[in-house]
Order: structure tokens, then C-alpha cells, then sequence
């Protein structure tokens, strides 16, 4: 398999559908994609997750909607892709991982991919979003703790868990045993995995979130300073974010970062 994806394939892919030959059709869980050159982060949220306007913590959310909060997906690592197949990488994932390899087949029409089912049966229906094409950059962040990747104005954010998620079937499975035990704070814990969708050119605004308290909000408490010498992000974390991959025919990268300070400094 290729070290970089083919172009046609890198940008930010919405989804608009999957099915299944058994009748199953989901057109409303809002799915983002956003693909650098190899490197590339995916984020599913359900259309009906928990959302409070005054929250700003998971205490503010019941025992019954950290549950429904848990139901979101979202993962991150590096594609690879042949002629008849991709194969997503996940070195991060929301969710416990499962037993299948995540491998469809793929097709390009215009602006839609279509993507089918190796090991099970589906199809998805993907249609590229505007505004995604051009520069194209992975950051990652030391000891595989998070991962940021762009594609034109659009970026995806993933910073993993404190600590790694037991084995269960699921997150949804997991917290609800938590919650049984009466260890609130284990759930909450379980659940704090922030994976950010978003717009650069509304000064990094965060659109989707796992934390639906972040949405709206900029990416950063602080703006992050950019060094193009030595490749590095630094965003008041404990570690740099490094730059692991970048199409940048224009030099647009730095300007990204200008983006950000502008934003910050208004707030």
C-alpha cells in the first residue's frame, strides 16, 4: 500500500448516508473525515447527543445523558490505500476496539467517494466538502497522545484518554457500568476524550465535539505559536505538537497560526 494517499482521496469528506442490504439507513449522524496526505482523523456524532447551552463540564450532564454522550465515535491514524481498497490505521479511537479491520472498497464520482463493506455489508456515501483542497498538514502530539490534521480551512483534533479504556463492547456498555458502581468520576473519565471538528477562517471554531460544551468555542484557550524552523506547535501543553506530514505549495501553514492569534486576542 501507498505511503500517501492518492490526491482525489485527501480533503474533508461529509457523510451522507450508509446502508445495508437489510434495510438499515442512517442520513442524519453528522460524520466528518478530514485526510492529509496519509495521515487522517474521523469524527461520528449522533444528531440526538446531549447538548446544554450553560454547560461547560460533564457535571453538568446527568447519569443518563453521559451514557447517550458515550454513544459518539471518532478515531484517528493513517490510511492507506490500493487501487481497491483503503484501510484506516486507528491509533486513536473513542470507542474499544473492535475485532474487524476498518478496510472498504472505494470509488470516486466527482465529488462524492463511495465507499462498500469488505468484512461486513454496507455502503457509505461520501461528498467532499468545499474549502478542503490545497494545504494539507498532520501534527502529532508526543507519545501518540493526540493528533491534529488539516485540510484547507477545515481541521480535526484528537487528544486521547488519561489513561487507556479497559476491554468492554463499548464505551455506551462501559459508562453504564460505571455509573452502576457508583463511580461517577470513572465514567466522567471514560468519556473525557476531546475530538474537535472545525473551521479555520472562524478563528479555529470548534463546530462538532465529543465535549459538546467546547463547540462554538476556539480550539485553544490560548493562541498556539508556530515554529516553522523546528516544525513544531506549541500550545501551553506539556509536549509540542510536531509535524509529521505537509502539502504546503503556497506557504500558508504560518499563516494558520497568525488565523488563531487574531482570534484569541479578541476574545
Amino acid at each position: 500500500m501507498s505511503a500517501k494517499v492518492p490526491p482525489q482521496v485527501t480533503g474533508v469528506w461529509r457523510r451522507e448516508q450508509i446502508t445495508t442490504p437489510g434495510g438499515y439507513r442512517d442520513d442524519t449522524t453528522r460524520v466528518f473525515w478530514v485526510q492529509a496526505d496519509s495521515w487522517y482523523g474521523d469524527i461520528r456524532l449522533r444528531i440526538d447527543i446531549p447538548r446544554k447551552p450553560a454547560a461547560t463540564r460533564f457535571a453538568d450532564f446527568s447519569d443518563a445523558e453521559l451514557i447517550e454522550l458515550a454513544k459518539a465515535q471518532g478515531f484517528a491514524g493513517q490510511l492507506a490505500v490500493t487501487p481497491e481498497m483503503c484501510a484506516w490505521r486507528r491509533d486513536l479511537d473513542y470507542q474499544p476496539p473492535g475485532p474487524i479491520p476498518d478496510e472498504g472498497t472505494w470509488r470516486i464520482e466527482g465529488d462524492i467517494l463511495i465507499e462498500g463493506g469488505i468484512h461486513a455489508e454496507y455502503e457509505e456515501i461520501w461528498r467532499q466538502e468545499p474549502q478542503s483542497q490545497g494545504l494539507r498538514a498532520a501534527f502529532g502530539l508526543g507519545g501518540g497522545q493526540g493528533l491534529l490534521v488539516i485540510a484547507g480551512d477545515h481541521f480535526l483534533m484528537i487528544r486521547t484518554r488519561q489513561a487507556p479504556l479497559p476491554p468492554g463492547d463499548s464505551l455506551p456498555a462501559l459508562v453504564e457500568a460505571a455509573i452502576a458502581e457508583g463511580a461517577r468520576g470513572k465514567a466522567e473519565a471514560l468519556l473525557d476524550m476531546p475530538i474537535c471538528y472545525g473551521a479555520i477562517d472562524q478563528g479555529w471554531r470548534v463546530i462538532h465535539s465529543t465535549l459538546p460544551w467546547l463547540e462554538g468555542r476556539p480550539l485553544w484557550p490560548q493562541p498556539p505559536l508556530f515554529d516553522s524552523a523546528a516544525g513544531q506547535l506549541l500550545d501551553g501543553g506539556p509536549a509540542p505538537w510536531t509535524l509529521l506530514e505537509v502539502h504546503d505549495p503556497k506557504g500558508e501553514l504560518p499563516r494558520l497560526f497568525t488565523l488563531a492569534t487574531v482570534a484569541g486576542s479578541s476574545l
